[in-house]
């Protein structure tokens, strides 16, 4: 039997696979689609640190995404009230609508990718999912306990 760490890491691989089959016809990248994500829950905007930071990812690698959606009309930067040296981002009209869209293609997959496992069982690997998250959340890079 497979240990956890690799049905984890391959159940997340597959589910990209998966999403980044089912976007193409939206010419969506999931890090594109994450980066939209994250700029929709924000009413004011996101830096391109703070977007980084959300989705694991270098803030280089986000400003490529961001210059990418801008280009696609998805995404507008503007100066950041706080700072006018950086720069905010937020979504269009336009990537609401699309959000709108691909949210649909996303409960497509993940319906595929939970087929077979009943709501009870799946509220429970939800839970132990969250657990295991926020297990590994309070540990800091050297393996210790942050003192959160």
């Amino acid at each position: 039997m497979q240990s956890l760490g690799l049905m984890l890491h391959d159940a997340a691989r597959l589910l990209k696979a998966d999403f980044e089959r089912r976007a193409r016809g939206y010419g969506l990248t999931l890090l594109q689609w994450r980066v939209l994500r994250q700029l929709a829950f924000s009413e004011t905007g996101l830096r391109q640190t703070e977007i980084a930071r959300r989705v694991e990812s270098s803030p280089m690698t986000v400003s490529d995404v961001l210059d990418r959606l801008e280009g696609f009309g998805l995404v507008q930067r503007e100066v950041d009230p706080d700072d006018s040296r950086a720069k905010r981002a937020r979504i269009t009209a336009k990537a609401e609508a699309l959000l709108h869209e691909v949210k649909g293609i996303v409960a497509e997959a993940y319906d595929q990718a939970l087929a077979g496992i009943d709501p009870a069982e799946r509220e429970v690997l939800e839970r132990c999912l969250q657990q295991i998250v926020a297990n590994l959340e309070t540990t800091d890079e050297d393996g210790k306990e942050d003192e959160r």
